[in-house]
């Protein structure tokens, strides 16, 4: 009998979907039944796979003694309706010890009446919708859903292999705080998310073992706050990556250090020149707008600096501008000369006491221009608020889940995409009658 049976499930008057039950593998359906006891849908299976005739106690031989229906529960239909397995397992009798025995499969969860698909759903499930929501579905135990999640949540950012020869390290908006991610930048896909800057100095060089095996010449681009030689930041890269990866820094990160950094050195001249005020948000607010998209209230506020009144803010907010403008002048591009000509300019603003920016970005002006040169890194830090956003209804999730929510939907677009691949390839084998 085939292993997949498809059903019209009525949903309306005009409404209808089709469900197809696939049986796991090494199994067979006997029997389906639509209308079980409490509306459940229960198909009866059996098991194809080679049966194991060395008795688990002593090692003798064992013989059949009979079977024995066993019930797993199994993922609810696209219309919600609720699907049990009766498995028809297969007892033995060992001839020596005469010990009884029965079939094992991997498809069926040793522990619980699941199978491990349903145990896999629910973690899926409860990291969307929450655990109350699935538990009240599948009529489990919210417990039950909450150790199936956990399960689940633990095989997540395991498989190195999925990922490509380029990878980012940013810091994410995940669950109310900044979260470090490793993410696949032509893939596009997040692949795991760390608590916090010292579980991924923890974590990370494990990972960069594994990932190193898989690529020869990989090249990471990460926050510049992870990089050496910053303020109390580990020397997470050079040590769990070695010689061997191109390291980079991320434009986004570059350009919000540079426009902080310059901030935080006004601030203490305006304290000085106007001690009496006691808040500059009004002013923080224009300084940190692109003038290219300011208001008249704003643009008044420049004229203001511009008029000597300010003019180590406006000389300042002019150099921040011009650093911006390095990638978004006429050649929509980075230009190695802009930069350059960005740092003269800026070590003869001597009043603004820049002279530790420059010196950051003098020690890694390698990394920084290594960005430039892949055109595919301008556009995938463009989308990284979308690659990395949830859905705002549940914004209240926990770590967990809203980490396991990320991952698991990079890793089915991911899936999809490898499965689109593998399409197209028979395809062509197809087209040139190589197969």
């Amino acid at each position: 009998m085939v292993n997949g049976l498809n059903r019209l499930i009525e949903l309306g008057d005009d409404l209808h979907m089709t469900w197809q039950f696939s049986a796991p593998a090494g199994t067979e359906v006997v029997s389906l039944d639509e209308a079980g006891a409490a509306g459940l849908m229960v198909v009866k299976l059996r098991s194809t796979s080679p049966i194991d005739l060395a008795c688990p106690h002593c090692g003798g031989p064992r013989t059949k003694n009979g079977t024995r229906i066993v019930r797993f529960r199994d993922i609810p239909t696209a219309c919600g309706q609720a699907v049990v397995i009766d498995w028809l397992r297969q007892k033995f009798v060992c001839s020596l010890c005469h010990r009884s025995s029965h079939d094992q499969h991997a498809a069926f969860d040793r522990r619980r009446d699941m199978t491990v698909r349903f145990v896999e759903w629910v973690g899926k499930e409860a990291a969307e919708r929450g655990f109350t929501a699935v538990a009240k579905q599948t009529s489990i135990n919210p417990k039950v859903a909450r150790r199936a999640f956990r399960e689940t949540e633990k095989k997540l950012g395991a498989d190195v292999g999925l990922l490509s020869d380029a990878i980012a390290i940013e810091l994410i908006d995940l669950a109310g705080c900044k979260r470090p991610a490793i993410i696949d930048a032509r893939g596009e896909f997040v692949f795991e998310v760390y608590v916090s800057s010292q579980d991924m100095q923890t974590r990370l060089p494990a990972f960069a073992s594994d990932y190193l095996r898989q690529h020869e010449h990989p090249m990471v681009v990460a926050d510049l706050s992870l990089f050496p030689g910053n303020e109390g930041t580990p020397r997470l890269l050079d040590e769990a990556f070695g010689p061997q990866v191109e390291r980079l820094i991320s434009r986004a990160s570059l350009e919000r250090e540079v426009v902080h950094r310059i901030w935080g050195l006004c601030e203490p001249l305006l304290d000085q020149k106007y001690p009496d005020r006691h808040t500059w948000r009004s002013v923080r607010a224009v300084f940190f707008r692109r003038r290219s998209s300011m208001k008249k209230i704003a643009r008044r506020h420049l004229q203001v600096w511009e008029k000597m009144l300010q003019p180590e803010l406006y000389a300042a907010y002019m150099l921040k501008e011009d650093f911006l403008d390095i990638w978004q002048g006429q050649a929509k591009s980075f230009s190695e000369d802009r930069f350059d000509a960005w740092i003269q300019r800026a070590v003869r603003h001597s009043n603004l006491r820049l002279d530790a920016l420059v010196f950051m970005m003098l020690s890694h002006r390698r990394q920084i221009l290594a960005f430039s040169r892949y055109d595919f890194l301008d556009g995938f830090y463009k989308r990284l608020s979308a690659i990395t956003s949830l859905d705002k209804n549940r914004s209240a999730r926990s770590f967990s889940a809203a980490r396991a929510a990320l991952l698991m939907r990079g890793l089915s677009k991911e899936r999809e995409k490898l499965n689109e691949l593998v399409g197209q390839f028979a395809d062509e084998l197809m087209a040139t009658g190589k197969i």
